[in-house]
């Protein structure tokens, strides 16, 4: 089946995959430092203030960084999100394998009509990044995958930090009680889109640290990302043309 495709991955991912579907719930107590700390985001949003949006962030990320026992990771607040033919990107996760601080970035504007986004769609873009960095430095879960446990894990926190505001999920039955529309889950096809964009950040990342050009312009004159595979031509070009300088240099054999 097209949604299984995880039992074909290799057995140590497979592994990781089904660890992190088992792991529902992130043990988070709410409390009134997070409760502040998210009125504070939605009051910044809802001034368009983008610099205040990413301090009262920042904040935040960092009281759920000390309460999960994680390391500190920066935060940064964009303006319009990127966009392709794979859709929007909301937010995003970089980590380089920790020799620098990781960095979460979230965009506030949406990006046909630069709307400023919803306190309540921020948030959950915030937290969802939250939950790669404590799968990568928590959870002993290297590869992240958006498994139907790690989006539990999301809805988790943002239960924890929304307690006590008007942001909170108000649940069936409670006092006096409305009953919030659950959640909307990514479909499928998003996920995937999530996921390609993922990875193309990685191999811009790449690029970046090699000294290429992660973005070239293609045939329409548009300036289009770098690929894996030329990524790999321009790795091998470039040994290959320091491999001939150093042969050709002082000392070498030359051909």
């Amino acid at each position: 089946m097209a949604g299984e495709w995880w039992r074909r991955l290799p057995a140590a991912q497979r592994a990781e995959y089904e660890r992190s579907v088992a792991k529902t719930r992130v043990s988070l107590g709410s409390g009134p430092d997070l409760r502040d700390a998210v009125l504070e985001i939605a009051r910044h949003l809802e001034n368009d203030d983008r610099g205040a949006t990413e301090r009262a962030s920042a904040h935040l990320v960092e009281l759920l960084c000390k309460r999960l026992g994680l390391p500190r990771v920066r935060v940064s607040v964009s303006g319009v999100r990127p966009r392709d033919r794979s859709g929007e990107l909301h937010g995003l996760y970089e980590s380089d394998g920790g020799r620098t601080r990781e960095l979460i970035t979230v965009w506030m504007r949406t990006a046909q009509r630069r709307d400023v986004v919803a306190a309540k769609t921020f948030l959950r873009t915030l937290l969802h990044e939250v939950c790669h960095h404590l799968d990568f430095f928590g959870l002993d879960l290297p590869s992240s995958f958006h498994t139907p446990g790690f989006y539990r894990r999301e809805s988790s926190l943002f239960r924890a930090v929304t307690r006590g505001t008007h942001l909170a999920v108000v649940r069936r039955g409670g006092p006096g009680a409305r009953t919030a529309p659950p959640a909307a889950r990514p479909s499928r096809a998003e996920r995937e889109a999530s996921e390609v964009r993922e990875v193309q950040a990685e191999v811009d990342r790449a690029a970046r640290r090699l000294g290429i050009a992660p973005r070239r312009r293609g045939p329409s004159g548009d300036e289009e990302p770098i690929s894996g595979i030329d990524l790999l031509a321009a790795v091998a070009a470039t040994i290959s043309a320091r491999k001939r300088r150093d042969e050709d240099g002082p000392g070498g054999e030359g051909r």
